[in-house]
């Protein structure tokens, strides 16, 4: 009887009295880099497979339009990187063509061209980005909107990529 009544103490209360001071700082310590290292680990291939799909969206090439078919001053809409990302090229001049990320840095509201002003505009809260650089001109926007880059092949205009605004 008293031999179960041992084992039923082991098996309940598994706590070791003559153990307690075993995981000591250094052990810890150890303990935690050891576990820290395996979460890096296997979040490693999840990362890089999240950075292969954002370079993939980023570097594709999209038609936007003819160049025949803008005029100095005109602006058109289209959808890069993605269906569902709006943004906005203008043709600043005759050999001159600025696209934008046509989302406002401040609330994601729909950001338009003023031909009468020059500016980019944001009519939710009188935001103004500059044409030239996506800069902020006035209003709460918090940095420039993100601009895209062109290419130009056979007189026809392509998106080929993204570049953040830096401030």
């Amino acid at each position: 009887m008293k031999k179960i009544e041992e084992f039923l103490r082991k098996l309940s209360f598994n706590i070791r009295r003559d153990r307690e001071l075993d995981l000591n700082r250094r052990g810890f310590i150890a303990s935690t880099l050891s576990l820290m290292g395996v979460f890096f680990v296997s979040a490693t291939p999840l990362a890089v497979l999240s950075k292969n799909r954002k370079e993939e969206s980023h570097n594709s090439e999209v038609f936007i339009i003819d160049e025949k078919d803008i005029e100095v001053g005109e602006s058109v809409t289209f959808h890069y990187p993605e269906d569902n990302d709006s943004a906005i090229l203008v043709r600043i001049s005759e050999k001159e063509y600025r696209a934008y990320n046509s989302k406002c840095t401040h609330l994601m509201c729909p950001v338009y061209w003023e031909k009468d002003t020059g500016k980019l505009t944001c009519p939710c809260h009188n935001g103004f980005f500059n044409v030239e650089d996506g800069s902020v001109l006035a209003g709460p926007p918090p940095r420039a909107l993100p601009s895209i880059k062109l290419k130009h092949k056979n007189k026809k205009i392509y998106a080929v990529g993204i570049t953040q605004a830096q401030h």
